[in-house]
């Protein structure tokens, strides 16, 4: 699943389907718009959410709940490169009535190219960049009187260093066992296939 069905979530989500739906839409598309905004620290002014409150008919506390978990889906929408389709089919999944999720799918299907030219463009400061790597096995054996066994680890070196300072490298170390190399491997094509979504035209 797309999302992380927890209580609160489950609770924003019985929220929403509540709502006025012919109102929503417009409030979804400002969400999408100011998201990957680095200047935007908030979507809605407290004023506007305070009128927003009063038209949607909620409390400040469950207005909250409803923005919050907008801002979630569609960043969870990002991350996945989801397409209109795949949302609308984990938002029902995860519990929302057919016309919000709708209202998700199609909003996300109008906005969604804006939104990841937008998250291409984001920095993260100065961050670190891999200059090389190198890796050695390292076997123990671990023996008693009852039984030998051996543990086999990978030792990953990741020389790094600050961007444009290639001369101040440090080293990053990871010890990894058999299934710890498996799931980085694995994170690292998801990073890659993520990152060939986002950048092919």
């Amino acid at each position: 699943s797309m999302f992380a069905l927890t209580k609160r979530l489950k609770e924003a989500i019985g929220l929403t389907n509540k709502l006025d739906q012919k109102r929503f839409p417009k409030v979804l598309t400002r969400i999408i718009q100011k998201l990957g905004d680095a200047k935007v620290k908030k979507i809605f002014s407290a004023d506007e959410e305070s009128q927003l409150a009063e038209i949607l008919q909620l409390k400040e506390s469950e207005l909250d709940m409803v923005l919050s978990l907008s801002r979630y889906i569609f960043e969870q929408a990002a991350y996945h490169t989801a397409s209109p389709k795949s949302l609308f089919t984990n938002l029902t999944s995860a519990g929302m009535d057919k016309s919000p999720a709708e209202a998700f799918s199609t909003v996300w299907q109008t906005s969604r190219g804006a939104l990841l030219k937008k998250l291409q463009k984001i920095t993260l400061g100065t961050p670190n960049v891999l200059q090389n790597t190198d890796w050695q096995f390292q076997l123990n054996m671990e023996s008693s009187e009852i039984s030998k066994q051996k543990n086999l680890r990978a030792l990953l070196n990741l020389h790094v260093s600050p961007a444009g300072e290639a001369d101040t490298e440090q080293t990053v170390c990871l010890e990894l066992d058999r299934e710890g190399l498996a799931e980085f491997y694995s994170k690292l094509e998801t990073i890659q296939k993520q990152l060939d979504a986002l950048t092919s035209k």
